[in-house]
């Protein structure tokens, strides 16, 4: 996976100063939504707990019929239970539309969320069109991948 601090991960332009979720925080939340986060995504999350990334556009796998995608920001797993960008929030509100293993992550400007995929062996990356009749869309094969593949929004410089 690429160096974290390449994707200059930010909120309102300042440096994300939320601290890391603790090890026991991790474990609550993987039990609560019966899940097994997959390491790079818990060392993303102690990296930095959340934010919009700069280098913030990825295009899905396999897809020529889908635009490149646009990630807003990462949703946060600390205490905060009920904030908008709590993990915890967001996971309990997808919960039905998604099902049992799928994890919302992040979220582009228009509130698809990004989401991990835990029914396979290895998590992938998909997206959820919400208008589109929440149509599950690819994104990459692992969290890492998803990660490697993001590129700075040339409509954006």
């Amino acid at each position: 996976m690429r160096n974290l601090a390449e994707l200059n991960l930010n909120e309102m332009g300042k440096r994300v100063e939320r601290a890391a979720p603790t090890t026991e925080m991790v474990t609550i939340f993987e039990n609560e939504f019966s899940v097994t986060l997959p390491p790079e995504y818990i060392n993303f999350l102690m990296y930095c707990n959340g934010g919009h990334p700069e280098l913030n556009l990825v295009v899905p796998m396999r897809r020529t019929d889908i635009a490149a995608l646009s990630v807003d920001h990462f949703f946060y797993l600390d205490e905060d239970r009920e904030g908008p960008l709590s993990l915890w929030a967001v996971a309990r509100a997808w919960r039905t539309s998604l099902g049992e293993k799928r994890i919302p992550i992040a979220t582009d400007g228009g509130g698809n969320p990004f989401i991990l995929d835990m029914s396979d062996s290895i998590p992938k990356v998909s997206i959820c069109l919400h208008d589109e009749d929440f149509t599950v869309v690819e994104v990459a094969a692992s969290f890492s991948e998803f990660i490697d593949h993001l590129e700075l929004d040339p409509d954006m410089i």
